[in-house]
């Protein structure tokens, strides 16, 4: 059985497991043989320019199946219009490449949800690390966005996403994904076997895997 991480800043702590690892622009240092991520994460903004024509000349790369994780972050030190520009070009690079969205967002659902009614993605957004409870879920759920949940979650929200716009991620935490797919499956009082076909069915509709 394969566990498939969505978003991690690690190496797999089993390599017959498949993880899509997070490379913040403009670094490369993940290796080769692994999907990866490449975004700007709106707490590293520094030149807006030169990140983003980092962030177009790796989307091409083989092994990169996602942009992000970018987002909007009303905590972080960038201003929010700044945040906006990037965000709005990451998604649009994701549109145009035919790759999914992995999305930070903090404290800015409302200018989420906006930006996705007024640029209509098509190819999925997914929030990462969610630990919003079931109302805000089932909101996010309606507008078309995926979640996907750590180590930390809401079992409500968990099973708002049940069973087609749910992701199971590490993140930057010292944690197994098997770990984090059993804690999940637990908590939709599924066996992980069910647990894990599911999850790795959604994979294979993002990823486009046979």
């Amino acid at each position: 059985m394969v566990y498939y991480d969505i978003h991690t800043h690690h190496l797999p702590v089993h390599p017959e497991d498949a993880a899509i690892v997070n490379s913040l622009v403009p670094t490369f240092d993940v290796g080769t043989g692994l999907f990866r991520s490449v975004g700007i994460h709106p707490w590293y903004i520094y030149n807006v320019k030169e990140q983003l024509a980092e962030l177009k000349r790796q989307v091409s790369f083989l092994d990169v199946v996602a942009i992000g994780e970018t987002g909007l972050d009303k905590g972080a030190e960038a201003p929010l219009d700044c945040q906006r520009e990037i965000f709005r070009a990451s998604a649009s690079l994701a549109e145009n490449a035919g790759i999914f969205l992995i999305i930070h967002c903090v404290k800015a659902w409302d200018e989420l949800i906006a930006s996705k009614k007024e640029l209509k993605p098509r190819v999925p957004w997914i929030i990462h690390g969610f630990r919003g409870n079931a109302t805000l879920a089932g909101q996010l759920i309606r507008q078309g966005f995926y979640l996907s949940f750590g180590e930390y979650f809401n079992p409500g929200a968990v099973r708002e996403a049940w069973p087609g716009r749910l992701f199971a991620e590490t993140d930057d935490r010292e944690i197994d994904i098997r770990t984090v797919y059993r804690n999940l499956s637990v908590s939709l009082n599924l066996r992980l076997e069910q647990f894990a076909g599911q999850i790795a069915e959604n994979v294979r509709d993002i990823l486009h895997l046979p």
